[in-house]
């Protein structure tokens, strides 16, 4: 059976530096949406999430300059950057000709 990897000791190591790096440099708003920061709760929207600038899946490593801190909601929007562009919705526009 397969293991995850961010189960491992490695990715663990690295995500504790990336969070304690981006709180100790101020940064208190997810760079993408600005919504504040929570670093004390997981798993809500606006927890504090490390993210890999390259992917691993794209040869990323687990090091502090390949990583940054977003928003939950921010972090799994993004994958790892082979999900497809969602087009942001349009109003509908009716021509009426009176």
């Amino acid at each position: 059976m397969a293991t995850s990897r961010t189960g491992t000791a490695q990715y663990k190591h690295w995500r504790k530096r990336v969070l304690i790096a981006a709180r100790d440099a101020g940064i208190a708003q997810c760079p993408h949406c600005g919504v504040r920061l929570d670093y004390t709760r997981g798993l809500q929207p606006n927890s504090a999430e490390p993210d890999h600038i390259l992917p691993v899946r794209w040869g990323g490593k687990n090091t502090l300059e390949n990583g940054r801190v977003l928003c939950r909601r921010c972090n799994q929007s993004r994958g790892d950057g082979t999900r497809p562009k969602v087009k942001p919705r349009r109003a509908a526009s009716v021509d009426v000709d009176w």
